[in-house]
């Protein structure tokens, strides 16, 4: 069983990585067509985030958000859940941990943690309308969820007006965070900060959570067949309400993380889009939490490289997206290496057998 589901992850990596190579070989077959420049585009798009210090620094900066809503979208997902909210809660945590910033007065680190406490709360207590709307009541969580982020911009944008905006500046900010509450830079001349080891904390917590506890199980069972695990006499509402709190604690400590790593002020006034990346995160990761951080830095780095043919060559870097929306086919594709899978599942389960059965005579 053991060996199976090794098998499994494997497959699951490689079926990220031929994805993610499938949609580099395309990329490159557009740039030759749309560039003036294509051999410069395509190095620029393939080895451009690994070409400086600053470049690799910032692939692991975007890994950061899109590890924690990916976290908490493999938390709602694996319950078949699809609780959007994370979105909202992504941008809200980060706008009501600024606003807590001001009346606390703590030690560096233990200000950070505190700050952080309080956007999971945020995150999980937010997360829960639409669970409960969906277990409850019975509404759609999907369009419940995208009220709510519209509903969370504009309550945030409110807060920032009328009760933490800095009027000395000529942008819409709030007053500037306390040092005290932000999290450390782990090397000069980049903005990379700690929030990556408590990206990767929450992955691994994520990942023993669903596999190695009885609610990770009963959660699982939940979203892999509801009418069978309440058959066997879980509670289906229970347990796919927390599966959907505790995602969004995680994308609560997303926007969190965020603002006290990356920004002086709070000043967002439009939704992030990191929530939507946390979707197409846990696609990749197939649910789970342990293959994030993969998906995490594929698509961090396909970002990077975007972003560095737009402003050195002529492409536009809006064409990620059809890359992204190739990649997702393929991954969501039950039958991409499908075959593959199979086959080396039952050689492996066949050469189990006949060692037990050698061992038996």
């Amino acid at each position: 069983m053991k060996k199976t589901r090794r098998i499994e992850i494997l497959f699951e990596i490689l079926r990220i990585i031929f994805a993610m190579a499938i949609a580099y070989l395309l990329a490159m077959l557009v740039l030759l067509f749309i560039s003036k420049e294509p051999i410069e585009a395509i190095k620029s798009f393939a080895f451009g985030p690994l070409t400086s210090k600053r470049r690799i620094s910032s692939v692991f900066e975007l890994m950061i958000p899109f590890m924690l809503t990916g976290t908490g979208m493999c938390m709602m997902y694996s319950a078949n859940r699809f609780n959007l909210s994370v979105e909202g809660i992504f941008l809200f945590s980060g706008c009501i941990i600024t606003l807590c910033s001001f009346y606390l007065n703590l030690p560096k680190v233990l200000f950070s943690l505190v700050l952080i406490l309080i956007g999971a709360v945020v995150g999980g207590l937010l997360a829960f309308i639409p669970a409960v709307g969906r277990e409850k009541l019975g509404a759609n969580e999907v369009v419940i969820s995208i009220m709510l982020n519209y509903a969370l911009l504009y309550f945030s944008n409110f807060i920032l007006r009328n009760f933490m905006l800095d009027t000395s500046v000529t942008y819409s900010a709030s007053y500037p965070i306390k040092d005290a509450a932000k999290l450390t830079r782990l090397f000069k001349g980049t903005r990379l900060h700690t929030g990556l080891f408590v990206a990767l904390l929450v992955v691994v917590l994520g990942y023993l959570f669903l596999y190695k506890t009885p609610i990770g199980l009963k959660i699982r069972s939940c979203g892999a067949n509801a009418s069978f695990a309440k058959y066997a006499g879980i509670n289906v509402a229970l347990y796919c309400i927390i599966a959907q709190v505790i995602g969004g604690a995680c994308a609560g400590i997303g926007g969190t993380v965020q603002i006290l790593g990356l920004f002086d002020r709070f000043q967002w006034d439009s939704l992030t889009q990191y929530g939507f990346d946390g979707l197409l995160v846990s696609v990749l990761a197939k649910r789970n939490p342990i293959l994030v951080p993969v998906g995490a830095f594929l698509l961090a780095y396909l970002r990077i490289g975007a972003d560095i043919v737009n402003y050195s060559t002529d492409v536009p870097a809006e064409f990620v997206s059809i890359l992204q929306a190739i990649i997702i086919l393929l991954v969501a594709a039950q039958e991409f290496l499908g075959v593959m899978k199979r086959k080396t599942i039952y050689k492996a389960a066949r050469k189990e057998m006949m060692l037990e059965k050698g061992e038996s005579k």
